[in-house]
């Protein structure tokens, strides 16, 4: 049998790294994702028997268990459920930072993938006019979805947990949360860097995550429910920016991807799955800004990146819709990042 020990921790597809779960004391290996498989825990024997876990999906049967069936009984007519897998139809979710920007991007992906409702948290008074445009937009897909704004600050945990509950109690379910709300470092060398600074950024981009990340998962144990808790990282938690004095933001990132992982082993039995996506560079205001006045950094950037670009929100839709979805049933705490 091949060693463990010699396998890569890494599974490369396209040009994101799938890093994983580590093996931890009691941890969950029914869900770590498939190329992990060979080292997950030996299912307990019941009766001389070996005793497989199982989940039975709402659309079952699927693939070829389906094809299967089909062949015994030439009445049942074959149909399409991979796009059945993906949607989100009659789910309520929660996005924090989705003012603009990437969140923005996000709540919309979860509309169209029919979402019930997004709630939007941004620290803003009032939305921005890319909300309400947005906003505008999910109205006239007349698909059943809204979005709604709530103001808040993430780093205010009370206020948060107070918001989820509202959510539930209105809406009386609870299936999806997105931690996205971040905010940028100074360029300071790391030998002279300002506790004021480091405990704004580490509030915001650490303890807004896990207070984010809080409030989806209480409501879904409320209602006895499964969910899907998305943190939003970086690339900076995984490697460092050369040329970038950035050890506050890199160091509050580096925290949300291990944040992922040790929420996934608490949660895994409870049916919520929790996993990381890590952005590469991606054109928004933050970077826009940078780029503004280090237009250099466009080529440097685009040249860390297999594709030899930055890229958009927009291409972030699908990532976040399938970890969302029931299509993504089998992974947790893995991080999703592009190759850097």
């Amino acid at each position: 049998m091949t060693n463990p020990a010699h396998i890569s921790k890494t599974l490369t597809c396209s040009c994101f790294h799938f890093r994983h779960l580590p093996r931890a004391p009691n941890a969950l290996w029914g869900v770590v994702p498939p190329s992990r498989a060979f080292s997950r825990r030996i299912p307990p024997q019941r009766g001389g028997k070996l005793s497989l876990p199982t989940r039975t999906s709402p659309l079952a049967p699927l693939g070829v268990t389906a094809a299967l069936q089909a062949k015994k009984d030439p009445s049942i007519k074959p149909r399409s459920k991979i796009f059945d897998e993906f949607s989100l139809r009659d789910r309520v979710g929660l996005v924090s930072g989705a003012n603009q920007g990437l969140g923005l991007e996000m709540a919309l992906a979860l509309c169209e993938a029919g979402a019930r409702v997004v709630y939007c948290l941004d620290r803003a008074a009032a939305p921005a006019q890319d909300w309400h445009a947005t906003r505008e937009y999910v109205e006239r897909m007349a698909n059943g979805s809204r979005l709604e704004y709530v103001s808040c600050d993430v780093t205010d945990q009370q206020r948060v947990w107070k918001i989820g509950e509202e959510i539930g109690d209105k809406e009386g379910r609870f299936d999806i949360g997105v931690a996205t709300a971040g905010v940028p470092s100074l360029h300071i060398n790391c030998l002279d860097y300002p506790h004021e600074q480091l405990r704004k950024v580490l509030d915001v981009n650490t303890c807004g995550a896990l207070f984010t990340a809080q409030a989806a998962g209480r409501q879904m144990t409320r209602f006895n429910m499964s969910g899907s808790i998305i943190l939003i990282a970086s690339m900076s938690g995984s490697i460092t920016n050369r040329g970038h004095a950035w050890v506050s933001y890199n160091s509050s990132k580096a925290a949300v991807i291990q944040m992922a992982r040790s929420m996934a082993c608490e949660l895994g039995d409870k049916g919520i799955r929790v996993n990381s996506v890590s952005p590469g560079h991606i054109f928004t205001n933050m970077s826009a800004a940078e780029l503004e006045t280090r237009p250099q950094l466009l080529d440097i950037w685009s040249d860390f990146n297999p594709l030899r670009r930055i890229g958009t929100t927009d291409e972030f839709r699908g990532v976040i819709t399938w970890l969302a979805s029931d299509a993504s049933s089998f992974c947790t705490g893995s991080e999703y990042a592009p190759i850097t």
